[in-house]
């Protein structure tokens, strides 16, 4: 499973800095500990895959006057095959996002059954006189990327003015740092729609923030191709539920031959203007 996608899970906002709409947005933005329970939704006898179960936490904290954005997500699942075997993997980013979305660095590092695969660390710029974004990883040649790519924070933001306007579809190229160089993305967006009660209600809530359950929310689906296959059926989807303050809760991960259900379980608010 392309379990790298998780990471993009709770992304938090939208367009360009410069973009009014996108200021204001950002400023309403709640930083936040989302912490989601993870099971299997759909498994193709091709898969073999009989069980799966685990935990996502997304942390996000920052904000324009700090500067930019900082994430860390862990995500962790125990996955149960035809045959009883099972394999754990635990798979974990951590990323700091300029406010105007010029700069971008991350830090990935993936254990399988409690063995250290793979860890890398990078830089991404986005050269606008050049209209180019350029991706350094330690011990690799650069690539160069389009200009028009966008990362998490401002992907998100883009998102979110989108759906604020009544856009019904959102197109943008993506890099996040879980991929070799990005992604190009298509969401489609529902009308802003009453959440059902037991959807946010069974979440342990801490800290200052908005209840989930006195908003209304966007239902998204989102869809990442590879670059090289536009034609083609999207490489991983993402359903979910998007909430004016950023927070994200029923979540449908859909790979290929398996899909994952994400239940909020736990949401805590920092401070306002916690760096």
């Amino acid at each position: 499973m392309r379990t790298t996608s998780l990471v993009s899970i709770a992304v938090l906002t939208v367009a360009v800095a410069s973009h009014p709409t996108a200021a204001a947005i950002g400023a309403d933005l709640q930083m936040h500990r989302a912490v989601y329970d993870l099971s299997l939704g759909r498994s193709q006898p091709v898969s073999d895959v009989a069980g799966i179960e685990g935990r996502m936490v997304v942390e996000w904290r920052g904000s324009a006057a700090c500067g930019g954005y900082t994430s860390m997500q862990r995500v962790v699942t125990h996955v149960t095959g035809g045959d009883d075997a099972s394999v754990g993997s635990d798979v974990r980013l951590s990323t700091w996002e300029a406010a105007d979305g010029a700069e971008f660095r991350f830090t990935r590092t993936e254990y399988v059954n409690g063995q250290l695969i793979e860890t890398e660390s990078g830089f991404a710029r986005r050269d606008a006189a050049k209209g180019r974004t350029i991706v350094e990883r330690e011990g690799e040649a650069p690539i160069e990327m389009s200009g028009d790519v966008l990362f998490p924070i401002a992907h998100g933001l883009a998102l979110m003015a989108a759906a604020e306007a009544g856009k019904q579809i959102f197109n943008a190229p993506l890099f996040d740092g879980t991929e070799e160089t990005e992604n190009p993305t298509n969401a489609f967006i529902g009308k802003a729609l009453a959440v059902p009660r037991e959807t946010v209600e069974a979440a342990v809530v801490t800290g200052e923030g908005a209840r989930l359950a006195d908003m209304k929310a966007w239902p998204v689906r989102l869809s990442y191709f590879d670059g090289a296959n536009l034609e083609g059926l999207p490489d991983f989807e993402m359903g979910y539920l998007l909430f004016p303050n950023g927070v994200s809760a029923a979540l449908v991960l859909d790979y290929p031959d398996v899909a994952m259900i994400g239940r909020l379980s736990e949401l805590h608010y920092f401070e306002p203007g916690s760096c």
